[in-house]
């Protein structure tokens, strides 16, 4: 059986991470990935308001697509194909 838990930590000097866990038995084998948060990805986390979102240039970015009729119900099959997916 796997057991998998996340644990945020902060990178100590030297590039050291500690990580403790009543789950680690000794001389238990564990594989350890690091992820490493990015600057894009704290900033992809700020509250996004929608003064954020009219300015964004996302609201009617389809306006001018001739390929698509009613965007509504595209935008409403494109959310069926990506629920799907996995199944």
């Amino acid at each position: 059986m796997i057991t998998a838990f996340k644990r945020k930590v902060k990178v100590k000097n030297g590039g050291l991470v500690s990580l403790r866990s009543s789950k680690l038995k000794p001389g238990t084998t564990a594989e350890v990935i690091v992820r490493v948060e990015s600057s894009e990805e704290k900033l992809a986390k700020k509250e996004v308001t929608a003064a954020d979102l009219l300015t964004s240039g996302l609201a009617g970015m389809w306006a001018d697509r001739n390929d698509i009729g009613d965007s509504l119900e595209f935008a409403r099959d494109l959310r069926k194909k990506a629920e799907s997916r996995g199944n």
